[in-house]
């Protein structure tokens, strides 16, 4: 019985120190988009009735091997808002650090205006507009980043998107 007893101690003991390692929840990322936007917190969630399929806030592409391509659509339901980063290849792509953003590939939508109202994305090139890309992980898929912009539309609202974040996986 006592050979029995060690022996059962020294099988969880090698069990226990084996998954030391791993990651106790893989699965378990959350992708995120926060900044904010004329001064206001701005968080990237979804609202959904649908128990199945649920709902995604945060829709990310970078296209690896085709100019490298980032493109990021992020919601926020509750106050029925978005932002966009569109940052195509066509210019060289997107790099690590800083990178110049063209005029018409960001902005922000308030779907509580009407009409052409509802898209900002006319840059405001007077203000700081920055793109910095901190981190792309291509074996997890996940890329993070800094970003922040300025933009107007043709009926006079602006807005002023700053201390921007994210941090989620991407398809590609």
């Amino acid at each position: 019985m006592n050979t029995y007893l060690k022996f059962v101690i020294c099988v969880i003991f090698i069990l226990i120190s084996s998954c030391a390692d791993e990651d106790l929840c893989p699965r378990c990322f959350e992708d995120i988009v926060t900044c904010k936007v004329n001064g206001k917190e701005w968080r990237s969630n979804c609202i959904s009735n649908d128990p199945l399929f649920g709902c995604r806030s945060i829709t990310t592409h970078y296209y690896i091997y085709d100019g490298n391509s980032l493109n990021i659509s992020a919601l926020n339901d509750h106050n029925n808002s978005g932002i966009r980063i569109d940052y195509s290849g066509i210019n060289g792509g997107i790099a690590h650090g800083h990178n110049l953003i063209p005029n018409i590939d960001f902005g922000y939508s308030n779907y509580l205006l009407t009409g052409n109202c509802i898209r900002l994305d006319s840059i405001d090139n007077n203000f700081n507009n920055f793109l910095i890309l901190d981190k792309i992980d291509t074996l997890n898929y996940i890329v993070e980043g800094k970003f922040g912009f300025k933009v107007y539309n043709n009926c006079g609202d602006t807005a002023s998107v700053t201390a921007g974040y994210f941090k989620t996986k991407f398809l590609f």
